[in-house]
């Protein structure tokens, strides 16, 4: 995934999300374009697309979304009840990763 043209911003929440998703390739493919920052498709497809990806990984998919636009729509009790603690932990990792680079975002 090669954003060259995309702001440091952009390419910072990027990362969060790869981290989030467990360094994983093909979700990543699976949400964003390969050259821009933009999601492949629009977030409501996205999650009903995701219907092949397991029970966990659809719900790091809609936690990422909603890192990205606000629009993945997951809830607390959702990632507790069904989350291994790996995927829990990178979850809780991320909301901290995240809000540093959105203060750093908003402070320039």
């Amino acid at each position: 995934m090669d954003w060259v043209l995309a702001s440091s911003g952009d390419k910072s929440v990027r990362e969060v999300i790869f981290r989030l998703l467990g360094s994983d390739k093909r979700l990543m493919d699976f949400l964003f374009e390969s050259e821009k920052p933009r999601l492949r498709k629009r977030a409501g497809i996205l999650k009903e697309d995701a219907w092949f990806f397991s029970h966990g990984e659809q719900l790091l998919i809609r936690t990422a979304l909603d890192f990205w636009s606000g629009s993945g729509h997951v809830a607390l009790w959702e990632l507790l009840e069904s989350l291994d603690e790996e995927n829990l932990r990178r979850v809780v990792v991320a909301i901290v990763e995240i809000r540093k680079v959105r203060d750093v975002i908003h402070a320039n």
